[in-house]
């Protein structure tokens, strides 16, 4: 805990705010994670990782996907990812609503530049 909340830069092993732990191991004021939340913002500040269960949300990620057919121009077009939830980098194809990541299922991922293969 000697570093600063990253929500409001305090240093967090001098404050008296009560702190919390969340999920990726960061930690931070429990007013500043309270007040994150009420904003609908669901990942860590440092890491990006969610800080929340997610998967209701994903759920209905998927039921909109389902929903929303693609272009035929970009149906067969594919983007290399990388989840912020589990760090795995994967290939998928493209949506315009987000990228499911393959290995937690999580949309919390980034589009990224294809991985350079050794020659």
């Amino acid at each position: 805990m000697r570093h600063h909340c990253p929500i409001c830069y305090e240093y967090l092993f001098d404050s008296l705010k009560d702190t919390t732990v969340m999920k990726c191991g960061h930690t931070m004021h429990c007013e500043c994670y309270h007040e994150m939340v009420k904003r609908d913002k669901y990942c860590c500040p440092i890491c990006s990782k969610s800080v929340i269960d997610m998967s209701m949300t994903w759920k209905r990620i998927d039921e909109e996907i389902e929903a929303t057919a693609m272009p035929d121009d970009y149906r067969n077009r594919k983007v290399w990812i990388l989840c912020n939830d589990c760090n795995d980098t994967t290939e998928v194809h493209f949506h315009i609503i987000g990228h499911k990541c393959g290995h937690c299922n999580s949309y919390n991922t980034r589009a990224i530049a294809p991985p350079v293969l050794p020659q």
